[in-house]
């Protein structure tokens, strides 16, 4: 560390002790002192402990503008005025959770539908990673196969089916480029679960076309992101998807799209509807809460009556479109997340992506960005936006860890904790704040050049 960072790291400190005594307490009961394992970074996290519109409040009184949005739930921003007023009308009126049907869950999933066509039936879940798995067991019922494929570097939440080759503790276990391996992100994972989710890479038709080639008849599904996240963002190249969707219907597979993050943020609706395919199965989440935990799988009426009760591929779950979440996802897709407000994002993202941009070549550091929809990221170290994760891996990780902090200094939250994550302009995003951002990259950017 050059003596720069050195006096940043020290004013972080200075900045947040309150943070560091909430962190040493809360280590004694709670793995980490955090809910989430992407919540923690050295030498201790933030503890917030509020937050309005586009900005939070730390334990120490700390303002930030806020980028990383609760990882894209948040995007209505944080207490948004709509979304409150829904929650506590429901609260007040009706209840938590009565364990019967709603009639406001047909009303959403009516909603939903509007927007993503290819959705024509629905069912919620209480996060996305439970969408995944749900759409994951749907798509095997009804080929009558095991394995799945997933593109390495993808999340697609943290259950045994999918949490494969996501992001290694080295490059090197990964395999070669040409022969990527299947290699499980957690202790306690069963390998026999491991042989059944194949990888191959983002933006490579050849790599996917090699792995139906060898297991044509025992792929179920394709899930994947049409816009790569927690990668950074990576866009697909021309046809990609396009190829994608012709090789699943040739060797008779489903095409799963997630767009748990990518919904509803890196486009007005679903991202992949902008690349002209028709997916099988669509996941959804974040969003479509408005920062509840509620979540979705959906699709064709065909694929989704064989969901029990009306068919016999199990979908349980206690909480599953409980009130409160479905109130809170009408008002934020009905009141906040209209195409205006989405155009607004948009435009308030391009600001901050040029400004950016500037702020990178004023500073003469090494870097490129990507930017779709209302979300961002910066990729230190690379002179060209990568295509997938194997190339994104090679972000100088130590630069960004310095970023990160001389930016919290500077009062802004520019993304998730990880040199992986992306940034995110909400609805209640001003160009002040934009402002704001460009100035401190433009200090910060200079600061860890040295």
């Amino acid at each position: 560390m050059g003596i720069e960072f050195k006096e940043v790291l020290a004013k972080y400190l200075a900045k947040t002790p309150k943070s560091r005594e909430a962190f040493e307490e809360v280590s004694r009961y709670v793995p980490g002192a955090v809910g989430s394992a992407i919540q923690f970074f050295k030498p201790y996290p933030i503890f917030g402990l509020r937050g309005y519109g586009s900005r939070v409040w730390d334990v120490d009184g700390n303002e930030y503008i806020d980028y990383c949005m609760s990882y894209g739930a948040m995007t209505a921003g944080h207490r948004n005025p709509s979304i409150v007023e829904a929650i506590v009308n429901v609260v007040k009126e009706h209840g938590t959770l009565l364990g019967m049907p709603s009639p406001m869950v047909g009303e959403l999933a009516k909603e939903i539908s509007s927007r993503i066509p290819d959705i024509e039936m629905i069912r919620f879940t209480n996060s996305g990673a439970e969408a995944t798995m749900y759409a994951v067991r749907l798509a095997r019922a009804l080929t009558g196969r095991d394995k799945i494929v997933k593109m390495e570097g993808a999340y697609h939440g943290a259950h045994d089916y999918l949490l494969i080759s996501d992001k290694p503790i080295s490059i090197k276990i990964l395999g070669s480029y040409d022969e990527p391996r299947s290699v499980p992100d957690s202790l306690g994972t069963p390998q026999d679960v491991v042989k059944l989710t194949l990888t191959t890479h983002f933006n490579d038709i050849d790599s996917i076309e090699k792995l139906f080639k060898k297991y044509g008849n025992e792929i179920a599904a394709v899930i994947t992101e049409p816009v790569q996240t927690n990668m950074g963002v990576i866009l697909p190249e021309e046809d990609y998807l396009k190829e994608l969707r012709r090789l699943c219907d040739y060797y008779g597979a489903f095409l799963i799209f997630d767009e748990v993050k990518t919904g509803f943020n890196a486009s007005s609706s679903a991202a992949y509807l902008e690349y002209g395919v028709r997916a099988d199965l669509v996941v959804l989440g974040k969003v479509v809460g408005g920062g509840t935990p509620l979540a979705a799988f959906g699709g064709r009426r065909e694929f989704m009556e064989n969901i029990t009760p009306v068919g016999r591929v199990v979908h349980y779950g206690t909480y599953n479109a409980n009130p409160l979440c479905v109130a809170a996802g009408l008002a934020a897709l009905k009141k906040v997340f209209t195409p205006e407000a989405h155009e607004r994002m948009k435009n308030l993202n391009y600001e901050l992506f040029k400004g950016v941009n500037d702020a990178i070549e004023d500073s003469k550091i090494v870097a490129n960005t990507i930017a779709k929809g209302n979300m961002g990221a910066i990729y230190f170290g690379l002179d060209k936006p990568p295509r997938n994760f194997r190339e994104a891996y090679g972000v100088d990780k130590n630069m960004w860890y310095k970023y990160w902090i001389a930016m919290l200094v500077e009062g802004i939250i520019p993304y998730g904790g990880a040199w992986f994550e992306e940034w995110f302009v909400s609805a209640m995003h001003t160009r002040e704040d934009i402002e704001k951002t460009v100035e401190a990259y433009y200090k910060v950017l200079k600061i860890i050049r040295e």
